[in-house]
């Protein structure tokens, strides 16, 4: 097989039924919640057992700065006869450290090879959602409506890539955020861009308001936001600070969006607390 047909192939989007759905954030009353997808390291796997054989790729991993992976991912090169290794990186994860971490390093270096690259492009959609144990889960009724807007933004993101741009289209956006009512009118929602395609929030979701704060793991904090759209964002502190409170105000928050093995996270790298 050319190197061209290669990694064309690996770049393919992966089927609805092997997409994974995460909830990234909720409406304040926990009723909606923006669905984003990820794929597991078995699709990726999955994935290069079919294109270039079960033989023909390899990863290898090597501790970073004690609580970091690194993958290398190699593909055999038949043409030139050797091996072509890609690499990339993760910090361990808070649940299950270096499972985690190897986990994630393991897909960053798939998306070097073009593996699920698309799924940054997507939007997020909010769905109606359920409690299950301590977690917010994506009611069962609600993955039809989520199947139909991945093979619709697939289709559009790829027929884009290749030169075949469809029509603009007036159906409302898969990444609307939703009302306050909860309505479904398109009329009044507004495309919101996904956690996936900004690594920083905009000027006026930068301040929050801090809901909850739980410890996690031995040094960071988990705090549940209120941003200025009613919207309940949770994200990730890596360094302890009692001056984190219910009722505190964050301003200048330089958030992130990031990935683990488990699904994407918000991962704050600075902030202000409000006089």
């Amino acid at each position: 097989m050319q190197q061209e047909e290669i990694l064309k192939r690996l770049k393919e989007p992966f089927t609805s039924e092997e997409i994974e759905w995460k909830i990234q954030a909720t409406t304040q009353d926990k009723s909606r919640g923006m669905a984003v997808a990820y794929i597991d390291s078995r699709a990726i796997q999955r994935r290069l057992d079919e294109v270039v054989g079960a033989f023909n790729w390899q990863n290898n991993y090597a501790i970073w700065q004690d609580k970091s992976q690194i993958c290398g991912l190699s593909i055999f090169n038949e043409e030139r006869g050797e091996w072509v290794t890609k690499y990339d990186g993760a910090e361990n994860t808070d649940y299950e450290p270096i499972k985690g971490g190897l986990s994630d390093a393991f897909k960053r270096a798939a998306i070097q090879w073009g593996i699920g690259r698309y799924l940054y492009e997507l939007t997020g959609l909010w769905v109606d959602i359920e409690q299950k144990g301590k977690s917010w889960v994506i009611k069962d009724n609600q993955y039809a409506k989520i199947e139909a807007m991945y093979n619709k933004e697939v289709a559009k993101i790829f027929a884009a890539k290749r030169g075949n741009i469809p029509a603009a289209d007036d159906s409302v956006s898969a990444g609307n955020k939703p009302d306050a009512d909860n309505s479904e009118s398109a009329g009044n929602k507004k495309a919101q861009p996904t956690p996936q395609q900004k690594s920083k929030p905009s000027a006026d979701l930068s301040e929050y308001r801090v809901q909850s704060v739980k410890p996690s793991g031995k040094e960071s904090q988990l705090l549940e936001l209120l941003n200025s759209n009613d919207e309940v964002v949770s994200a990730y502190v890596r360094n302890s600070n009692d001056n984190l409170k219910v009722g505190a105000v964050l301003q200048d928050v330089d958030m992130v969006q990031k990935n683990s093995s488990f699904g994407p996270y918000n991962l704050i790298n600075g902030y202000k607390i409000a006089g």
